[in-house]
């Protein structure tokens, strides 16, 4: 079986595996837990801020869209650079950063994302509707810098009879 039909398989069985699991919450529902809610009412709170109207909701929302399409932007175009300089073994010599700089901001941009995230888990477990949305959020700005990252990239089938040669003569 070849990668791409392994991964095919894999996301196929983890749409399966997510929507048993939905299933599964749903069927067996306390009818009196809060957190299977959904929209605002008078028992959300997120971060200690009641989330009652609908204004307050839909600006919670904005919020979420607005700061997880921001931390996956930057997650997502920065980390491959910094570790890739930090943690590739056969990439001996770094010319875009200082040792001092690229330990700086490697670090900070850890620390900034792990305080982010721990924040953000606090916000997500506050209600499903909250957790699912900003996880589509995520995904969406997923797709949007996967598209960036690709465009840089130049794609051959396997089935192509172009030689390397040729090949690399087509790479800048």
């Amino acid at each position: 079986m070849n990668n791409n039909l392994k991964v095919r398989y894999c996301v196929a069985v983890n749409i399966m595996l997510f929507l048993f699991v939905l299933l599964v919450i749903i069927l067996c529902k306390d009818k009196h837990n809060s957190y299977i809610n959904y929209g605002p009412n008078a028992n959300l709170y997120v971060l200690s801020i009641k989330i009652d109207t609908t204004q307050k909701y839909i600006g919670l929302q904005f919020f979420l869209l607005f700061v997880e399409f921001s931390r996956v932007f930057i997650y997502e175009i920065a980390t491959p650079i910094l570790s890739f300089s930090i943690y590739n073994p056969d990439k001996k010599i770094i010319t875009e950063f200082t040792k001092n700089e690229l330990q700086l901001l490697a670090n900070l941009m850890w620390l900034m994302n792990n305080l982010t995230n721990g924040l953000f888990i606090m916000i997500t477990i506050s209600q499903i509707d909250i957790a699912i949305l900003r996880i589509l959020y995520s995904e969406l700005t997923t797709i949007i810098t996967i598209r960036i990252l690709l465009n840089e990239k130049s794609f051959v089938s396997e089935n192509d009879n172009t030689s390397k040669d040729e090949l690399q003569k087509l790479l800048p």
